[in-house]
């Protein structure tokens, strides 16, 4: 699995960076994403810099990154996907969609959460007290697809 910078840095501000361990044998991020991690100051990084160091969080290269009109750390990490046909943990719409163009499958950092539910790693309870806590950290969700979530684990 690879992931964007921001799968990462939300997961960490709200000490649930492990679920993705819990759910996959590693996940890979290119040098543009570590870089845009590791801004001094922003919450999190240490939790980051700790999965790294343990191994479970790899640095890695994509042979050809071929310029896609986005971000570097977006389009780094979709060549990365590309190149090794490996799935995406990537929030950004515009980058989803380029990523869908090259057939790359992608979820989305709430989509680890629910994973995590399915998995039974943690409660469906847990995992509304997950999604506001990425909200009160700034995570966006429109107030459609939140109402959908809560319908979803009420039942």
């Amino acid at each position: 699995m690879i992931s964007n910078a921001s799968p990462l840095i939300f997961l960490s501000r709200i000490n649930q960076i492990s679920l993705l361990k819990k759910l996959f044998a590693a996940i890979l991020i290119t040098k543009e994403i570590e870089e845009e991690i590791f801004v001094e100051g922003k919450p999190g990084i240490i939790n980051i810099a700790n999965a790294i160091k343990d191994g479970w969080i790899k640095v890695v290269e994509a042979k050809e990154n071929i310029p896609l009109g986005i971000k570097g750390g977006e389009s780094s990490v979709i060549n990365l996907a590309r190149e090794r046909k490996d799935k995406l943990i990537i929030d950004d719409s515009i980058a989803i969609k380029i990523a869908k163009a090259f057939d790359i499958e992608t979820i989305r950092t709430i989509t680890v959460i629910f994973m995590a539910v399915k998995k039974n790693i943690i409660s469906k309870k847990e995992a509304i007290s997950l999604i506001n806590k990425l909200i009160e950290v700034g995570y966006y969700i429109s107030p459609r697809y939140y109402s959908a979530i809560l319908t979803k684990f009420s039942s």
